[in-house]
């Protein structure tokens, strides 16, 4: 037997195929004696790949939405480890032994809307991008970045107005933005701040019901008009834009 099964996902106790299994894009995390373990997400694209021979049991105990981003991104020829949280990302030619260069939690596209596990991403403050992994139905995977958002104090050009008085928007108003219907963009408002010639941002006004489809249809009009979506939840403000991984 080359592995034994425990809660963190398969320990490979052969510790030849426990060097060939790292060697081959920093997979798993080497362990005492030569072990390798090995994440569900881990076991599952080795399984995938030949290296080992699981159980249908184990296999279908071990996949998940995690997997098919997991999956997506090695494909991709990234370096990929395993976190509580989500997966962490180490962009080409980055060292692997510091910092990752993207923490990325999965999300299924049809999913109500859910910010708790990136807020406590956001809020630990590190040096790395937040992103999401939204899956569709043929299990393709599309990223995106999202930010908190700061808004500094400007002011409204002469001759311009705002036709907005949404409470959603009250900070933005307060700190001097021209803010207009977002509908021929498909959002709720458009934002301008003073040195804009265009708006610059798009907001939309999340709330309960909408899935992570509406989100990427959102991101998708904005990228081609050339704006940012910016999201309101809560009295917090989210950019959130497409990324190539």
């Amino acid at each position: 037997m080359t592995y034994k099964t425990n809660k963190n996902g398969i320990l490979i106790t052969d510790e030849r195929l426990a060097a060939q299994i790292y060697n081959k894009g920093k997979t798993g995390t080497p362990q005492e004696k030569g072990n390798l373990l090995l994440r569900p997400e881990e076991a599952l694209y080795c399984d995938y790949r030949n290296d080992l021979d699981l159980s249908d049991s184990e296999r279908q105990n071990f996949t998940s939405n995690s997997y098919i981003v997991y999956k997506d991104l090695k494909d991709r020829g990234l370096v990929v480890k395993v976190d509580e949280l989500g997966l962490r990302v180490f962009d080409r030619k980055t060292e692997t032994k510091g910092q990752a260069s993207a923490i990325v939690l999965p999300k299924n596209f049809d999913d109500k809307i859910d910010f708790t596990n990136i807020f406590t991403e956001l809020e630990k403050g590190l040096d790395r991008r937040v992103q999401i992994g939204i899956i569709d139905s043929d299990k393709d995977v599309v990223y995106y970045v999202i930010k908190n958002t700061e808004w500094p104090n400007t002011k409204i050009k002469e001759n311009q107005e705002s036709t907005i008085t949404d409470a959603n928007v009250k900070e933005l108003l307060d700190k001097g933005y021209q803010i207009n219907s977002g509908l021929k963009f498909g959002t709720h408002y458009r934002v301008y701040n003073y040195e804009s010639k265009h708006a610059p941002w798009l907001i939309h006004v999340v709330r309960e019901g909408i899935n992570w489809l509406d989100i990427a249809r959102m991101v998708r009009v904005g990228h081609g008009v050339n704006k940012i979506i910016v999201l309101s939840y809560k009295k917090k403000w989210l950019s959130i834009e497409w990324i190539k991984p």
